[in-house]
């Protein structure tokens, strides 16, 4: 069983996004913290800044169980490896644009050559 998000990584999720979903920009009252990073077991650093976006509860489970949306939430950064520093791997965020997430809660333009999307 994984262990609930934290509530003050919450309030940072809600002043970094505006408690508004990764992939579409949306509010709704079906808003779940994601990890951007996942994996079986767990992980000490899960619940970081950099890691979890809000994300359609409803999408989220399109996106684990559909592999083209799997596919397209890689190429966004909404999903990313278990090797990867999600302080380092873009996200394309419906919210922010093409950005890097840092563990502060801050978000900062992607570099253009670190940028594999444009």
């Amino acid at each position: 069983m994984s262990s609930p998000t934290p509530r003050g990584l919450l309030a940072v999720l809600d002043q970094r996004d505006g408690h508004r979903c990764a992939w579409t920009g949306q509010e709704s009252d079906r808003l779940v913290p994601q990890h951007r990073q996942g994996g079986a077991g767990g992980r000490r650093d899960k619940h970081r800044p950099s890691n979890v976006v809000w994300l359609d509860s409803i999408l989220n489970g399109r996106i684990e169980a559909e592999a083209a949306l799997q596919a397209e939430a890689l190429r966004r950064g909404i999903k990313i490896s278990g090797f990867a520093d999600p302080t380092a791997t873009p996200i394309e965020h419906a919210v922010h644009g093409l950005v890097l997430l840092d563990d502060d809660g801050g978000v900062h333009q992607t570099p253009k050559e670190t940028s594999p999307w444009r």
